[in-house]
This record gives structure tokens, sequence and C-alpha cells, in this order.
């Protein structure tokens, strides 16, 4: 009997052993996926969480700019540079006005002035350019 008995054990045993690991394997198994998929969960909420602080950097900074713009349209609407800009460029005058414009300068200049003030600058002889030398030559050399 004690040959059925060890015989009749000994199967039992053998599907404990199997048993043992074959669930030890598959929790492993089950720990590796949860693991895996939580690893991978907290990347993703990271890379929103960055990927939304630089959204809101960029918001800030198109705010900022907006706010400029807002500030220049304000400057550009406003009478007194349109009244500049009508006087500069377009040579517009206000009523009882002469306006001198030189041109050949870098940036547009406009002088206004009362008419009868400066009568003297309409008759006054028209002066030639002088090439550098000649102005170094008259400065050094001609007192006048």
């Amino acid at each position: 009997m004690r040959r059925r008995d060890t015989l009749g054990k000994t199967p039992r045993n053998w599907r404990t052993i199997v048993r043992l690991p074959a669930f030890l394997i598959v929790n492993a198994a089950l720990l590796l996926v949860i693991g895996i998929s939580t690893v991978r969960e907290s990347y993703r909420g990271w890379s929103v969480d960055h990927e939304i602080h630089a959204l809101e950097a960029q918001a800030s900074t198109l705010e900022g700019q907006k706010i400029q713009l807002d500030a220049l349209t304000k400057q550009l609407g406003s009478p007194d540079h349109i009244d500049y800009e009508a006087r500069a460029k377009l040579g517009q005058k206000k009523p009882g006005e002469r306006v001198v414009v030189l041109e050949g300068y870098e940036t547009s200049a406009t002088w206004t002035g009362q008419a009868g003030q400066d009568d003297t600058l309409l008759d006054a002889p028209t002066i030639e350019p002088k090439t550098n030398p000649e102005r170094w030559w008259s400065y050094f050399f001609q007192r006048t």
C-alpha cells in the first residue's frame, strides 16, 4: 500500500509543481504588461504636459505681440500721425502754409511755415552742390 500511496501521491506533487511555475509565469507576464502600460501612460501624460507648457508660452508670446500691434495700430490711426504722413508723403498743407519738401535724403523731411514770414527762401539764388574735395578745400583754405 505504501507504493500505491507514493505512486498516488507522486502525480499530485507533479501537478502542484507544474501549476506553481505556470502560475508564477502567468502572474509575471501580467505584471510585465501592466507595468509597460503604466510606464507608457505616464510618458504620454508627461509629453502632453510638456506640449501644454510649450503652447502656453507661445500663447503668451503671441499675446505680447498682439498688444504691441494694437498699440501700433492706435498710434498709426491717431490724427497727428495721419496729418504727419499726409504732409510728409503726399505734400498736403493747411490753408495759408507753404510746404518745402527736401528730396534725395534717406528720410523725407518737410518744413512748413506760414505764408509771408519767410519769402526770402523763394528769392534766394540756388547753390550748386559741391563735391567733397571742393568742400574740404573751401573749409581749410578759403575764409568766408
